[in-house]
């Protein structure tokens, strides 16, 4: 359900997108306001700490030397994080006791699951976390890369480390287009042609992966055109569409959105 609500004035868009802000943008106008351009900061929730927790063992893991890289290693990574910075970083977020020990559990069979993707003593990243910015179709977009690697032929593979649930075929697509994008901007930077994309489901311990050609990317390009004229023109105009579903249970913000009701609520 979608309603559109007005204010009495205008607001200047945020100076640049993301993947991640393209899609809160395309699943609620609203959301997006409050987060880019009303600065309102979004709460953590227990799996995107999760996420973000297992990023940082990895990462950590790839900088080591590859013959080093065994689950000994990564675990003592995950123990030292935690130690640093992880744990009081988590604590507010998470009740202790049951719950702190099933969030670590669950954060090292992700990382743990890895080896079933992967040897990570073969695997030579060319870039890891690394930083994305240019223009799209004259969008500036930016973004990190979880890793990506050079394949034989010289051309790139790019891949994503993702701890959630594997998602159903027909919603699998909408998971690349922020790899397809970063494909985008590699090529733009002229740091390479990327060829494939990969997901790496380090719950399931599953890997999808897809192809890069010239059409995806032209695609891609227009979607993140298509989708900065939308938001010019809600910021021309301010008025942003509020779009309810059962998402919005989940959303830090409906506190103060105008669209929540208890209908919605699950």
């Amino acid at each position: 359900m979608q309603q559109r609500v007005k204010t009495l004035t205008t607001f200047s868009p945020p100076p640049h997108l993301s993947a991640s802000s393209i899609g809160t943008f395309n699943q609620c106008q609203m959301k997006f306001k409050f987060n880019k351009i009303d600065g309102i900061t979004d709460d953590p929730t227990e799996a995107t700490l999760m996420g973000n927790f297992v990023h940082d063992v990895l990462e950590a893991l790839y900088h080591k030397d590859a013959d080093s890289r065994n689950s000994n290693l990564a675990k003592s990574i995950a123990s030292q994080l935690w130690e640093e910075s992880w744990g009081e970083r988590v604590e507010p977020w998470v009740q202790p006791g049951e719950k702190m020990r099933l969030f670590r559990w669950n954060a090292w069979w992700c990382i743990e699951n890895l080896w079933k993707l992967e040897d990570p003593k073969i695997v030579i990243p060319s870039g890891i976390e690394h930083e994305v910015n240019g223009l799209v179709g004259g969008v500036r977009v930016k973004g990190f890369i979880d890793r990506f690697s050079e394949n034989e032929d010289g051309t790139l593979t790019i891949s994503d480390y993702k701890t959630g649930k594997v998602p159903k075929p027909q919603y699998s697509g909408d998971k690349f287009f922020q790899l397809q994008l970063y494909a985008h901007l590699l090529r733009g930077m002229d740091i390479g042609n990327t060829t494939k994309v990969e997901l790496l489901y380090l719950k399931e311990g599953k890997r999808l992966s897809g192809n890069i050609t010239e059409e995806i990317l032209q695609t891609a390009e227009n979607h993140v055109v298509s989708t900065k004229e939308q938001i010019d023109e809600a910021c021309e105009s301010g008025e942003f569409t509020t779009t309810t579903s059962v998402l919005c249970g989940w959303c830090s913000y409906k506190r103060i959105c105008p669209a929540w009701s208890k209908n919605v609520k699950r």
